[in-house]
């Protein structure tokens, strides 16, 4: 274990300068470490600058590098020194975490590179392969690969979001979360709301050997839209409200009172019915509730007067459940996640509580919500729910990840309460400064690091790991479904395929075409020669 630097001077209690002639290793992100009463202080390099440049005049001339000027006027080169600056982030203690000790290193201390157990140990809560263990990637940094793990259980249940522009590999990386939910230190209950229909590919997962475990095999289910049906009956008179809109309060009042008239199984022309029953006048305020009605229950798929979707079948330990959304419309989409989440978290509410009920789920859960910006501003009809959950549900056992594209869209409530954050390339400034603004754990130092992350590189920060880091995505185990179009190449292969074919009808056309102008030109002739006569 040898040094790489020697402390020059601290500025002010939580950051320092040292002087190193390493130029390969320590990057912007790396981890370096000093000695304190024996206790490895770990700090993140923040800015490095060279300390030696060459004189203006000798960059003056292009095709001429300056060390061959050096040498030509009798200077040898020299050893390059290099000014680092190191944020201290501090010792990790089981009880109190991360501890700064506020006295930064004195002058002439020596300054180490981090071993890869080093980092391990000091930032990361869980090895790679232990129960209740995500590797979800490793350090950026390092040429070596330094796994970095998070903690599931903190993720479950104190929620996750993953921010990034399009492009930028944030389905690939909630798939890797996927996989690492269903390996069998884990063994999680998983449901996806997929509106693009690129998670059908993590059915795969079932015939890998990565995943079993004695006798656990996981199983994936992949739902359709026309599976995915919510039985009318089944919904409580708030969750009726809430899939009707602009209700006034004559209309409520109204659906209160025919709602309570109603048997327990029941239909929606039941429910016409009796809005018919309690307004003999036929008022203006029935014939726009039973429109409502027309519109918003009868008019949607997801809603049912006999089919449902029970949470037994979607929401199993060892089982992760895609819901399949992009053939339904935006609306559809957000009534069945708001009725949905509602019914989970409610399930949840009945088994913690022992509460008497149709649906109890007696181990936790956790959803992955895609494109969450439609179901969590606040102008959709999902948006209380998600809210409640996101604020309400680590207590009951309902954990959430919410993907997005553009974190402004997002209630900034509902993404504070994401306790570990992963954020990759964002260009949007928008988007950049509501990330600033909502996701504190992470430093400016590595929030400027935004703009110039690659695709599959991100910054990890949050409660499921001790301190912020910059990871570049592991490769997925099973195939990804969101891969992007390449046009040319499938143009090339469509023409290939079909060449035979479409030069046979060409073919038949041009000749067509030719026999067409003959007829006219012998016509035309003909018609002449008639007039000349």
């Amino acid at each position: 274990m040898l040094p790489i630097g020697t402390v020059r001077s601290p500025e002010g209690t939580h950051e320092f300068t040292f002087i190193t002639p390493d130029e390969k290793r320590l990057k912007t992100g790396e981890f370096v470490y000093y000695f304190l009463d024996g206790r490895k202080v770990m700090c993140r390099i923040v800015k490095r600058k060279p300390l030696r440049t060459y004189p203006d005049s000798f960059l003056s001339y292009p095709h001429i590098h300056p060390s061959k000027i050096l040498k030509a006027i009798g200077f040898e080169n020299e050893t390059q020194l290099f000014e680092i600056k190191a944020c201290i982030m501090g010792y990790y203690d089981e009880k109190l975490g991360f501890v700064n000790p506020r006295i930064p290193p004195p002058p002439g201390e020596a300054v180490y590179l981090a071993e890869e157990d080093v980092i391990q140990e000091t930032l990361m809560k869980k090895k790679v392969g232990e129960r209740g263990s995500l590797h979800i990637g490793y350090l950026l940094n390092r040429e070596e690969d330094v796994p970095v793990t998070l903690d599931a259980s903190l993720i479950a249940s104190e929620h996750i979001c993953i921010l990034a522009s399009t492009g930028s590999g944030k389905s690939y990386l909630s798939g890797v979360i996927v996989e690492e939910f269903m390996k069998p230190y884990n063994k999680a209950s998983l449901l996806v709301l997929d509106p693009h229909g690129e998670y059908h590919t993590l059915k795969e997962i079932e015939g890998l050997k990565e995943f079993r475990d004695g006798s656990y095999r996981p199983r994936v289910r992949i739902f359709g839209k026309g599976e995915i049906k919510i039985r009318l009956c089944e919904l409580d008179y708030s969750e009726l409200v809430g899939i009707l809109p602009n209700l006034s309060d004559k209309m409520e009042a109204m659906l209160k009172n025919a709602y309570e008239t109603l048997p327990e199984k029941f239909t929606s022309q039941d429910l016409i019915d009796a809005i018919r029953s309690v307004d003999d006048e036929n008022s203006y305020t029935s014939r726009a509730l039973i429109w409502r009605i027309k519109r918003y229950i009868q008019g949607m798929d997801v809603i049912d007067d006999y089919v449902h979707l029970e949470l037994k079948d979607l929401l199993v330990p060892g089982q992760l459940s895609v819901l399949q959304l992009y053939e339904m419309s935006d609306v559809e989409q957000q009534i069945l996640a708001s009725v949905l989440l509602n019914r989970i978290l409610n399930a949840r509410i009945a088994a913690e509580k022992g509460k008497e009920s149709n649906e109890v789920l007696e181990y936790p859960v956790f959803i992955i919500v895609e494109e969450a910006h439609r179901f969590a501003s606040r102008e959709v009809r999902s948006y209380e729910v998600m809210r409640t959950i996101l604020s309400e549900g680590r207590k009951f056992g309902v954990g959430v990840c919410l993907i997005s594209q553009r974190p402004s869209k997002i209630d900034s409530d509902i993404l504070s309460q994401c306790m570990t954050q992963i954020v990759m390339r964002i260009v949007n400034p928008a988007d950049q400064d509501n990330v600033k603004s909502s996701v504190e754990s992470i430093g400016k130092d590595l929030l400027d690091e935004l703009p110039g992350l690659t695709k599959g590189q991100a910054i990890v920060a949050g409660v499921s790991i001790n301190a912020p880091v910059m990871i570049r995505v592991r490769d997925r185990l099973t195939p990804h479904g969101g891969v992007s179009r390449d046009a040319p190449s499938e143009w090339q292969k469509w023409l290939s395929l079909n060449e035979s074919e479409f030069g046979v009808t060409e073919n038949l056309k041009n000749l067509k075409r030719e026999n067409e102008d003959k007829k006219r030109i012998v016509k035309a002739r003909m018609t002449k020669l008639f007039w000349d006569e």
